[in-house]
């Protein structure tokens, strides 16, 4: 009986497998009827650009806002606030995230 359930659990995969091959095709199949053919459109040079300088933006305002975060965790600190440890850990947290997502989201 163990070796029927086995077979049935592996069609059964199979058959999931298949169908969700399908649906990617599918999808695969609208993507080219809209358009989407995988090249950059021709004004692509003018987006990169205007991308690129609202990156540099944020980058200056990241710079600032952490030089901030660094003297209130700072005083923080200095004053001996119980909770000091935890605003540091968590602006260190969020700081990882905001560095690492441009790598996560290539």
């Amino acid at each position: 009986m163990s070796v029927q359930l086995r077979f049935a659990g592996r069609g059964l995969a199979a058959v999931a497998a298949a169908a969700y091959a399908v649906l990617v095709m599918a999808h695969a199949d609208a993507l080219r009827a809209a358009g989407v053919t995988g090249t950059a459109p021709p004004n692509a040079g003018a987006i990169r650009k205007f991308v690129d300088s609202l990156a540099d933006n944020v980058l200056w305002l990241f710079g600032t806002t952490a030089l901030l975060a660094i003297s209130v965790i700072g005083g923080l600190f200095f004053i001996g606030h119980s909770r000091a440890a935890d605003v540091a850990a968590k602006v260190a947290a969020g700081a990882l995230i905001l560095v690492s997502a441009p790598g996560i989201a290539a």
